[in-house]
């Protein structure tokens, strides 16, 4: 900034831009006016010195009109010679040394016209030095030499003839005081000129800038490699979108009768939370949502939300990130962090959880809440004898079997080996010990791929109904594998309750 201020600032004495190569633009860009008005100026002073030849008729048979005419033709001439050179020229330079060489002849020319002393020539003598300042675009350096010496040559043209005439002290004053008012006329008029240019070149160096500025966010908007889209905030009609929108969406919405924002939302009340959170924070990032793309299908998206006005409508920017892949991934390693990887049943981790959730929404309501720790019987056996993978068939029978006598809200969970708890909301003892006993009932008939269909398989269940106070299911698992183990001393393929019968601790 403080560099333009520097290269704009202007002479004191000429009004002319101080930075020589800033003067040069300036002249460069308006070399055409230049030419154009030179050539005009030449144009006028042959035809009108033309027509002043009528005039210097009068002076036949006086010694000046041998003066007059060949000078009239000469500025003519000269006059004629600069309109056809002047379009040659090819810069600020040449231009000006046409226009000098012009002022030059035409001033010793016209000092020769002006020694008849008549009111014409007194007028004249006034009159060039001025046409030289104001009407001759050249440099200022140029402009004063011309208009000084123009003075000068018109003062001693017109005072040549002798004897003085008392006004030439006078004349000499009026044409100093002349040339000095007109100095200043061009100083004010080189510093309008200058000033005007210089304020023209800043706002087509601004607008140039802002096109630059909008032709390269253009570029980039288009080349984010996530989709960004604009819509209208009142209706949510597209306004723009770049080309990775149209590759995640499958093409142009509107090719599949997708208008507005709303029918792309899976769920359209979702674009209303949106703008409720944008009014709230200004701004939002990372608000999830479902898409619902051309084909119909539907993709988890993270949007990331601000407002903007085109061409003065209030609009909204969004930019989207599928998510769909990690949602998935995430929902895998959450899968691998709560399940049994060989039965599909839930682990240890989320029976755990699953089990202080239910056991807290069973307090507030007053309702019970019921464990049973299940063995199979001989496991060991099985395995020794038939062999591992005959025992993990057993135990993926097993874990198909619990899910279809349990209701969908029970919950079964392998925690290692044979053993497996069972979590049954709203069912006290008895209700635990009737389920239990199915399920043991239900296992004795046990059949599965891989298990050979002569094997027998027995399992052993404790039950325990979780007591008022309790925060975790450890103290109710605790008793229920105190049952278990009970109920293994008992003869095994049984149910145990806890507490524990007397006659089965006598068994």
């Amino acid at each position: 900034m403080h560099g333009g201020m520097h290269r704009d600032r202007l002479s004191p004495i000429g009004g002319e831009f101080a930075d020589a190569a800033r003067e040069a633009a300036f002249q460069a860009e308006r070399l055409p006016e230049t030419v154009r008005h030179a050539r005009l100026l030449f144009a006028l002073s042959a035809v009108l010195n033309t027509l002043f030849f009528v005039s210097d008729a009068r002076f036949y048979g006086d010694p000046h009109f041998f003066v007059a005419i060949p000078a009239r033709a000469v500025v003519v001439a000269i006059s004629l010679a600069c309109f056809a050179l002047v379009p040659r020229a090819r810069t600020f330079h040449r231009a000006e040394a046409v226009m000098l060489l012009w002022e030059w002849i035409n001033a010793v020319a016209v000092a020769a016209l002006v020694s008849s002393r008549s009111d014409i020539a007194f007028m004249v003598v006034l009159m060039l030095p001025a046409i030289y300042y104001l009407a001759v675009p050249t440099s200022f350096r140029a402009t004063l030499a011309s208009g000084v010496g123009c003075s000068a040559l018109m003062l001693g043209g017109y005072l040549a003839p002798g004897p003085l005439p008392p006004t030439v002290t006078g004349l000499a004053l009026g044409l100093v005081m002349a040339n000095c008012a007109l100095i200043l006329v061009v100083r004010n008029a080189n510093r309008l000129r200058r000033l005007e240019w210089a304020a023209t070149q800043a706002e087509r160096q601004a607008n140039d800038e802002l096109a630059e500025s909008r032709a390269m966010m253009e570029t980039m908007f288009m080349a984010v490699p996530i989709p960004m889209i604009v819509t209208t905030r009142g209706d949510g009609r597209l306004v723009k979108a770049n080309d990775a929108t149209y590759a995640f969406f499958g093409g142009d919405p509107a090719a599949f009768g997708v208008h507005t924002a709303d029918q792309v939302y899976a769920d359209p009340a979702q674009r209303a939370a949106l703008l409720a959170a944008l009014d709230r924070d200004g701004r939002v990032a990372g608000f999830e949502t479902q898409a619902r793309l051309g084909d119909g299908s539907l993709r988890d998206v993270l949007l990331a939300a601000t407002a903007l006005d085109v061409a003065g409508e209030p609009c909204l920017m969004c930019g989207v990130v599928d998510i769909t892949n990690r949602k998935a991934l995430e929902s895998h390693l959450e899968w691998l962090a709560t399940t049994d990887a060989l039965t599909g049943l839930a682990n240890r981790n989320r029976f755990f959880a699953v089990a202080e959730v239910e056991m807290k929404r069973a307090e507030r309501h007053g309702r019970p809440v019921a464990v049973l720790m299940a063995d199979m019987d001989h496991f060991k056996r099985i395995n020794d004898t038939h062999g591992h993978e005959v025992g993990d068939a057993v135990l993926k029978a097993f874990a198909r079997l619990s899910r279809g006598v349990l209701r969908p809200q029970d919950l079964v969970a392998r925690f290692g080996g044979e053993e497996f708890a069972v979590l049954l909301p709203e069912t006290d003892r008895a209700g635990a010990l009737a389920v239990a006993e199915r399920l043991r009932a239900e296992a004795e008939c046990l059949r599965g791929d891989g298990v050979p269909p002569d094997l027998c398989v027995t399992v052993s269940i404790g039950v325990s109904e979780i007591e008022a106070g309790e925060r975790t299911p450890e103290p109710a698992l605790s008793r229920a594998d105190r049952a278990l183990y009970a109920a293994k001393r008992a003869g095994r393929n049984r149910v145990a309750g806890f507490p524990v019968a007397t006659e089965m601790c006598a068994e």
